[in-house]
């Protein structure tokens, strides 16, 4: 958990650096994948309060006593699942706009950046409304000799809760996203699209980099609803087989289920978005080349390479090296 959280603490602060600090990473898709991030970056720290009280880390109870322990239950429950929300909101974003830029690209023009801000309010405030009722109905209960943070209300509300919950923020997004992204894919492989594209070079370019975008988005769905998968099934057994967690005397469907999973999708993402995308790597390499320890190394390697080059060709090397550390 701690690898995790460092993990996700470091990438998606260097998501929302790169995007602020590079003028071309500043898109409207971009602007979602830092909507991400951010909740991302909650998450990963609300997980801590919640897994802290808990009975996973000692056999004597919660680690937070008192008023803390329920304070930590009910706000590592609510921006958890609040930020699990917003990724998942944003992913429909980043689809729709990739749909109306490939599909119907004459409609480009009505996303304004007002609006662009408003779907992003808008994901914040969805979420945050329907996930509310945990912050009055978590509470840390001891069940004989063990500590919970549990959903303290009635088993029928708790049920539809669930079922409301995971179909307005899994099921349905995930239906969505894959109806567009398969117009999207039929648009962009289709005869008639490539005959257009092989006109000029700027729109070779530019289909090219459609696909390039969808190829992170596809990847980024993936990993964040494989992480998922396993924590929606382990709600369903929650609900259906209560004995089995009673069983569980070491916390392994607990801990890996509620935590480590669902933890690993905050992240994945910067991760997936430095991997494929050019410019973001490009974006990293202008962040940290002015650090005192990469120039320390970059000196140092060229001090000892065995480079023999004429005096009048140094400026365009060093000109050279300059193009390949710039962003985008």
């Amino acid at each position: 958990m701690a690898l995790i959280t460092l993990a996700a603490f470091i990438g998606n602060i260097l998501v929302i650096v790169s995007v602020y600090k590079t003028p071309c990473l500043r898109t409207t898709a971009n602007y979602y994948y830092v909507n991400m991030a951010v909740s991302d970056f909650f998450s990963s720290l609300a997980t801590w309060p919640l897994y802290l009280v808990n009975e996973i880390v000692t056999t004597k109870g919660s680690l937070f006593q008192g008023p803390w322990a329920d304070v930590g239950c009910k706000l590592g429950v609510f921006v958890r699942l609040s930020s699990s929300s917003v990724s998942i909101l944003s992913m429909v974003l980043i689809a729709v706009d990739r749909f109306i830029a490939i599909v119907l690209p004459l409609k480009s023009v009505l996303l304004t950046g007002k609006l662009r801000a408003g779907l992003l309010l808008i994901t914040w405030v969805i979420s945050t409304s329907t996930i509310s009722p945990t912050l009055y109905y978590n509470k840390v209960e001891t069940v004989g000799e063990e500590t919970y943070c549990r959903f303290a209300w009635n088993p029928f509300s708790i049920m539809i809760f669930y079922i409301t919950t995971m179909t307005m923020i899994n099921v349905i997004p995930l239906i969505t996203i894959t109806i567009l992204y398969s117009r999207i894919l039929r648009v962009l492989q289709s005869p008639k699209e490539g005959h257009q594209a092989e006109s000029t070079h700027s729109a070779v370019k530019k289909r090219q980099q459609h696909k390039n975008i969808m190829k992170i988005f596809r990847s980024i769905v993936l990993a964040y609803f494989t992480c998922f998968f396993l924590f929606c099934v382990y709600l369903i057994l929650k609900i259906t087989f209560a004995q089995l967690f009673v069983e569980d005397k070491c916390r392994w469907i607990l801990g890996f289920a509620y935590f480590v999973l669902p933890s690993l999708s905050t992240a994945v993402n910067p991760v997936i978005l430095f991997l494929y995308s050019r410019n973001y790597r490009q974006a990293l390499k202008s962040l940290i080349y002015p650090l005192p320890l990469f120039q320390y190394w970059h000196c140092y390697k060229g001090r000892n390479a065995n480079i023999t080059t004429e005096k009048e060709n140094i400026p365009l090397a060093r000109l050279a090296k300059y193009r390949q550390n710039a962003p985008c």
